[in-house]
């Protein structure tokens, strides 16, 4: 019968896409958890040694701009002469190790 193969096709449709859209709120819940919500004290850590690279972390320092995203995190370390401005992400925005570099 006809009609019973279109009728199966267009439920076939609905749960796919149904799926995805699940799919795609999950990921962006649990990105959204991940970068803005959570604890960012590694990060942070991970970004000074970056910034430390390029100014010596000996002298006084602190951070002065900080913006989360879910993609990423922005941070600002100001030093007497100097402003260094470091951005964090995932290898893969979605997963991965967190990657850290001057801007």
């Amino acid at each position: 019968m006809p009609w019973a193969t279109s009728r199966y096709a267009r439920a076939m449709k609905r749960h796919l896409r149904n799926l995805l859209a699940f799919c795609v709120l999950a990921v962006s819940v649990w990105m959204s958890f991940d970068g803005v919500f959570s604890d960012d004290g590694p990060i942070r850590a991970q970004a000074e040694q970056v910034a430390c690279t390029k100014k010596k972390c000996d002298a006084q320092h602190g951070v002065t701009s900080e913006s989360r995203s879910p993609f990423g995190q922005t941070l600002g370390f100001t030093w007497a002469d100097a402003t260094i401005k470091v951005h964090c992400h995932r290898a893969y925005y979605v997963f991965g190790a967190r990657e850290c570099a001057v801007e």
